[in-house]
Order: structure tokens, then sequence, then C-alpha cells
């Protein structure tokens, strides 16, 4: 950027110091002179430098790189989100970082070892950031808040926040899960109607219900009532943002690595930016709203019931404020915040949900197993507590695997503050680090030459690497990991007592190509290779099936 400076500095003089035919001249040859000097400074970046010189060009990884958009064709054309990182990582088992190239020349690290997790997510947590193209990828839709915090702003916050989702504030909010499991289950009765066997497409039906969810412990409000205020509800809002059409999508990936929503004329690109504008200004109306209840007194709780995560963070902002006198969060923040949580506790839990009924719905023996175990806990405790729920050893077992096999966060991105050396490797100030959570969730060499069975009774002996804490990252870990953690697997252990009581996933229903979709085709058992007849979204911010999974049924 110097070089670029100093020749548009020097043109600039030569042309007023000399006469308007002579400057002319001068600027002209200037232009040229730029235009190579940028096009000598591109290629020297994009295509000698990661080759010739980088320090890190010596690492194992592939070398079939586009020129211009190094693996990413490659990553996006592929069957699975996380196909060809895992490529990577069974061809080159003992590297702790493969490298490869990105868009432009840019080299980036695929951390492949426990020892390496372990460095990036504790002992070197605060010597990393996340990189601007994340903020663009991820923030779009999660917002900023404390997924984006740094340093002592990030401790700071993250204590702030710990409230609301210790395990006392859990206890309080378990009833508010298993009603709404209770509304999620009339979905299921409705679906089956007189019949004997039905089958529904659960990716929307448990989506709805973890937003709906979400709304009563995030807000405090039941998210129905926006329907008769705004055009658009919050569902319908997120799930635009979600699941965009492949035009949609093409634009989101290109954003994230070259700024140019702004820019896109195009009707997919409106209609994302309108549904992120209008949810925000929703979040706006609710805050200011509960401000107002709050401070004259309209916004009640019951003795005892916990408090919604805008009403605790209001709440604990007036404290601060009126001791120091300093504003603790500002609107913008809180919005950030509370996009953080409502993303991060609905996506996942839905998609969580999604993937277990499709374990349940093609492993009967798994199934029966956590049927007899819940049905132990309710002969003996009708309405189950936060405690006893969370000593059901089966059904914990069950969940952790299903969070390993098919753990819904894909990727965390990070990028070196400083010069670091780990394991071995120099990585230079300024190198993007990528944390892929289902190449240490399917890494044989930490799970053993099983690691993409489906296996709950792993988790009952857990020896070697396997019982590190960094093996099993759906939460990341260390100081970053998501405090969200205690909600979500309590919602979705409530979730599972209440369907699994009540249903039985008989299989799943997937297209049958040769008849170009005119029947489907029922997959009842059996199942071991991971999301085997199950097509994946890609791209996408988690892991999920593509267009939905449809589940057969029928009562208990």
């Amino acid at each position: 950027m110097n070089v670029i400076r100093l020749a548009v500095h020097t043109a600039l003089c030569l042309y007023a110091l000399l006469s308007p035919t002579d400057g002319f001249r001068i600027l002209k040859w200037a232009q040229i002179f730029f235009c190579l000097q940028y096009v000598a400074h591109e290629i020297y970046r994009i295509i000698i430098f990661p080759n010739f010189f980088s320090p890190l060009r010596h690492l194992p990884g592939p070398k079939d790189h586009n020129l211009l958009l190094g693996q990413e064709l490659k990553k996006f054309r592929a069957e699975s989100p996380v196909g060809v990182q895992l490529e990577w990582s069974r061809k080159w088992p003992d590297a702790p970082f493969i490298r490869y190239l990105s868009i432009a020349g840019k080299e980036a690290l695929l951390v492949n070892s426990l020892a390496a997790h372990k460095a990036v997510l504790q002992s070197h947590v605060y010597d990393f950031v996340k990189p601007p193209f994340f903020a663009r990828l991820v923030g779009e839709i999660a917002g900023t808040g404390l997924l984006f915090a740094e340093g002592e702003h990030h401790r700071h916050q993250r204590k702030l926040l710990a409230g609301p989702f210790s395990v006392p504030s859990m206890r309080k909010i378990v009833p508010v899960f298993q009603d709404e499991a209770k509304s999620l289950s009339e979905v299921f009765d409705s679906a089956m109607g007189t019949g004997s066997r039905a089958s529904i497409e659960v990716t929307d039906v448990l989506s709805k219900s973890t937003m709906d969810t979400i709304g009563v412990t995030v807000l405090g409000i039941e998210l129905d009532t926006l329907s008769s205020i705004y055009p658009v509800g919050f569902n319908e809002l997120y799930h635009r943002m979600l699941q965009q059409g492949p035009l949609g999508t093409l634009i989101w990936v290109i954003n994230a690595f070259l700024p140019i929503r702004r820019f896109i004329p195009l009707e997919a690109n409106r209609k994302f930016i309108q549904a992120s504008s209008d949810l925000r200004r929703m979040l706006r109306d609710i805050i200011e709203k509960r401000t107002t209840d709050l401070s004259d007194g309209t916004f009640k709780r019951e003795v005892g019931e916990s408090r919604d995560l805008l009403t605790y963070m209001l709440e604990e902002a007036e404290a601060q404020r009126q001791q120091t006198g300093k504003e603790t969060w500002t609107t913008d923040d809180i919005i950030g915040h509370l996009l953080n949580f409502t993303s991060a506790g609905h996506e996942t839990s839905s998609t969580t949900l999604t993937w277990a009924l499709y374990v349940l719905a093609t492993n009967h023996g798994v199934q029966a197993r956590l049927r007899t175990e819940i049905q132990t806990l309710l002969k003996a405790s009708p309405k189950p507590n936060y405690d006893e729920i969370s000593r059901l050893p089966y059904l914990n077992n069950f969940v952790r695997e299903v969070l390993r096999v098919h753990s819904p966060p894909i990727m965390s991105s990070r990028q070196a503050a400083k010069d670091l050396v780990i394991q071995g490797v120099h990585i230079p100030k300024g190198t993007q680090i990528d944390l892929n959570m289902h190449i240490m969730h399917q890494n044989q060499g930490v799970w053993g030459p099983d690691a993409a069975v489906f296996n709950p009774g792993r988790w009952d002996h857990l020896t070697g690497d396997a019982a590190s804490p960094y093996a099993f990252e759906p939460f990341i870990q260390g100081p970053r990991m998501c405090p969200g953690k205690n909600f979500s697997l309590i919602e979705m252990k409530a979730f599972l007592i209440e369907l699994i009581i009540k249903w039985r996933f008989v299989g799943i229903e997937r297209w049958d190509d040769k008849t170009d979709g005119a029947e489907r085709e029922l997959l009842t058992g059996g199942e071991e290779e991971v999301g085997r007849g199950v097509k994946l979204a890609n791209p996408s911010v988690t892991y999920r099936p593509a267009g939905g999974l449809i589940v057969r049924f029928e009562r208990v």
C-alpha cells in the first residue's frame, strides 16, 4: 500500500509542476506505471510468495489450487461441507496443521491434531482474533456480540452474561422446555390424525419449536404475538436469512471474502438485506418496549421465575449504570448479543434434534434402549426436573454422540494476532486458522477405527485422547466455550424425552433417483455411514440435511 500511495503522490506532484501538456503525458505514464506496479504486486502476492517464499509452503497440504479461488471452489462443489477437509485430514493424519490456499492466494492452516486444537483454544486463545471474512460470513446472520469480542473485553462480557446460563437458572427454565416440547408433540399428533402411521418433514417443525423456545427464554415473549404487529414474523425472517436459495448462498459466500453485499442489485440479495434489517428493527422495538415496561413496572415475573436474557441484560445494565455511572451495553450491543444467542440456541439445537430423529429412525435398538430409560424415569417422576434429566446416562451418551457424529457447528476461524510457534510450526502474524469440528470428531487417531460409527456406548469407557475435552468440540472448549452449552443440552434432552415416550420413529424417507422422485424409499435401519441416505447442504452455516428430513413415525 505504501508503494501505491507513493506512485499516486509522485504522479500528482509532477502533474502540478509541469505544463498542462507535459503534465497530462506524465500523468498518463504514471497511471501505466501504477497499473504495472499493482499487477506485479498481485502476481507476487497470489502466485510467487505462497509458492516460493512463504515460510508455510513446506507444510503438508493440497497442491492443486485454483489460481484465483484456491481450494474454495473444490469445497463449494463437494457433496458435504466438511468432505474436502476430512479427506485432507485422512491423507495427512499426523500433521498438526494442514496448509491450503484460499481466495487470491491467501494461506490458511487447518488445525489437525488434538494438541494443536488445545493450543489454539486454550494456551494461545487470546493470541488469535476473528478474521474479517468470518465476521461477514457468520456475523451477518448471528450478529456480533460475545462471538466476536476479543481479549479482556471478551472476558468481561462473558462474566456479565454468565448468570442466565448458570445451573440454578437452568433448573428454573426446564418447565419452559417441557411445555414447548409438548407443543411440538401436538404437531406430530396433528400430522398423525386418525391414522396409524404418518410422515413429517421435521427440520422446519423443529426449527419453529426451538425458535419459540428462544422467544420465551431469550426475549421473554411468545413469538406468535409478533405476527399481528409486523408484516413478516420473527421465524420467517430467520428462515429467509438461513435458508437462502442457490444465488443468495453464492452471494453470501462471495461477500465473506469480498464485501459486495451493498453493490448487488439482485432480488436474492435485496431479500437478505431486507430480512436482516427487519429482524434488527424488530429486536430494537422489543428492547425499547421492555426498557419502558421495566421502568414503569408493567413487566413483572412470578416469584422464583428465571429472567429471560433480555430482561437480565437490561436490569444488569441499569444496575451497573447506577453504580458506576457508565453504560454496560448500548442498544446495538444488546442486539448483537441477542442475535448471537438466538442464532446459536435456535439453529444448533434444531439441527441437532433433526439428526437425533435421523438416528432414532435408522437405529431402532438405540431408540428402544432410550425409551426404556425414559419410561423408568417417568414412572418415578412424571415431570422430571433438571437434575433428574441430567442423570439419565444413556440419554446423555446419545446426545453427545449425535453432537460428535453429526456436529451442527462446522467451523470457527481465527487469525494470528502475532507471530506464534505451535507444535513446532511457525505461524506468522495474520495467518488464518480453521478449527473444523468434524476433523476432530472423525479423527481415527482419537476415536479409533470406528470414529464414523454412531455408538453411544463409547462414552462409558473413554480412554486416551478421546477422554480429552478437546476431542469433543460442538460447543468449542477453553475460555471461548459457548456459554449456552447447558441451555442447549437440557433443552434437547427435554424435547427428546417428550418425543421418544410418545412416538416411535420408523424410518426416514428419501427420493428414489431411479423413479425421478415419483416414489420414496424408506431407510429403516442398519445405518453406519455418517449421514447415509441424506443429501447435505453445502455451503451452509451448519451441518444439516439439504431440503429437510422426512421422518416416518407411529404412536408408541
